[in-house]
């Protein structure tokens, strides 16, 4: 089998040959493209770009649903825009019709309204949320679509403030329902709560601290108190022995005042000479005139003793109470006794207000427990009262 080979000037006598083949469909497609362009109805088309803000109200004082998707945004977009209000109130205020529900005019402007959302400057890692649109109208005429476009703006724009103010005033009422029945209920938890504190008041968990420091205030004073009572009750115990060793004539007890010998009773005549002749043996010997003259003295007293205690207890008594050291013993037995008195008296109130003061930190956790539910429930209407204010 031969090879045929195909040189370029082949391909060239081939066109010459069919030139037509090529010639007539390309003069008939300029052909129809000039007719279609003398013919065909022009169609101009006027945009307009709408932002869009969802008005936001505070979760905490209405259930608010979660917010739109951008699908959900674009649907309602497009049935508001595209509502019977909206579109009879256009083709009454440019003239195209009455308005009516049933008027065609309503409907073909419909059709010729699209709804698009512009491209994304920068392309982000971020969820797109939709809040600008683009609304584009098709006419014939340009000024009219120029036109239609801008009154169909204005009346959304219109109508939706509308919608807004009412809800605005709507929303206003009830905002200023919810607050007067915050208000009511907030006053209602703080009379409850002020009650219920005023009758727990010294067991409230903000006041343990206090109760602790003032029960170890009192531990201290009651041990203050314990030592100083110990410590009058041996004075007491030592004046009685004094007391008691004058009654029974002891001279190691006795109280030797200042003044006449004569004047002193025997005891303490006694006692007084006695150390009298203790000094003066220690200078002089036992012949010296002035030792015998307190030996002599001394065994007088001595009679005088005896013949005293052999006296009726009332006469004995009589006469001690004429002895300062008696009076003086027996002021400060009293002194001691009403001492002794106010510190029982004061520990007693001490170990009754440590007992207070220790169930008032025992009942601090149960009492914060019940409170617990009313303080909760307060804050949260004081939270609401004010996201409402």
């Amino acid at each position: 089998m031969e090879e045929t080979h195909v040189h370029a000037l082949d391909y060239v006598s081939v066109v010459g040959r069919r030139k037509w083949w090529l010639i007539v469909p390309i003069a008939l497609s300029i052909l129809v493209g000039l007719l279609l362009v003398r013919f065909l109805p022009k169609e101009y088309t006027s945009t307009a770009t709408l932002g869009v803000a969802a008005p936001i109200v505070s979760p905490n004082l209405v259930n608010q649903a979660s917010p739109l998707d951008n699908q959900e945004r674009m649907r309602a977009m497009s049935q508001q825009l595209l509502s019977l209000q909206i579109l009879a109130r256009v083709v009454r205020e440019e003239g195209l019709g009455s308005g009516a529900p049933n008027d065609p005019k309503v409907g073909g402007l419909r059709r010729r309204i699209t709804i698009t959302v512009p491209e994304p400057v920068a392309q982000t890692n971020e969820i797109r949320r939709l809040d600008t649109f683009i609304v584009a109208y098709g006419d014939p005429d340009p000024a009219r679509a120029q036109r239609i476009t801008n009154r169909l703006a204005t009346v959304f724009v219109d109508e939706n403030s509308k919608t807004r103010a009412e809800r605005a005033e709507d929303t206003s009422m009830f905002i200023a329902a919810q607050l007067h029945a915050s208000q009511v209920r907030l006053a209602d938890l703080e009379g409850r709560l002020r009650k219920a504190k005023e009758a727990y008041m010294g067991r409230l968990p903000e006041q343990t601290q206090a109760n602790l420091q003032n029960l170890s205030g009192l531990r201290q004073q009651l041990e203050a108190n314990a030592t100083a009572l110990r410590s009058e009750q041996d004075r007491l115990s030592m004046i009685e022995r004094q007391i008691d060793g004058l009654k029974q004539g002891n001279a190691d007890v006795l109280f030797v005042p200042r003044g006449s010998d004569a004047a002193l009773p025997p005891e303490s005549r006694l006692l007084t000479l006695q150390r009298e002749l203790a000094t003066a043996r220690a200078v002089y010997t036992d012949k010296h005139p002035e030792v015998q003259r307190l030996e002599e003295e001394i065994a007088n007293a001595r009679k005088d003793v005896l013949a005293e205690r052999q006296r009726p207890e009332a006469d004995r008594l009589a006469q001690l109470q004429l002895d300062p050291a008696y009076r003086q013993l027996s002021a400060d037995r009293e002194m001691s006794r009403l001492r002794i008195r106010e510190l029982q008296r004061a520990g007693t109130d001490a170990q009754r207000q440590i007992g207070v003061y220790q169930a008032r930190v025992e009942a601090a956790p149960m009492v914060e427990q019940q409170l617990a539910t009313l303080q909760r429930d307060f804050d949260l209407e004081k939270q609401q009262y004010s996201d409402l204010s």
